[in-house]
């Protein structure tokens, strides 16, 4: 799976999950999601803070190096 991180621009309400601690993603039926999980951007917070936001920009950076190294 080659999902990235959401970093906030600035710290504050995780902008991957809205707030809710959880990552839905896949299909929605009935206003239900078929899958979701803890959000990774906030470590199931609902807020980025400062370090975390740092995290996932190098998160991204790492993530995209792999993949553009045929990883």
């Amino acid at each position: 799976m080659y999902d990235m991180a959401q970093p906030n621009a600035v710290p504050g309400t995780c902008c991957k999950c809205n707030g809710t601690g959880t990552y839905c993603w896949g299909a929605v039926v009935n206003g239900v999601p078929s899958k979701s999980g803890p959000c990774h951007s906030c470590r199931g917070t609902g807020k980025q803070t400062r370090s975390q936001i740092f995290r996932n920009v190098a998160y991204n950076r790492h993530k995209l190096t792999v993949l553009a190294n045929g990883g």
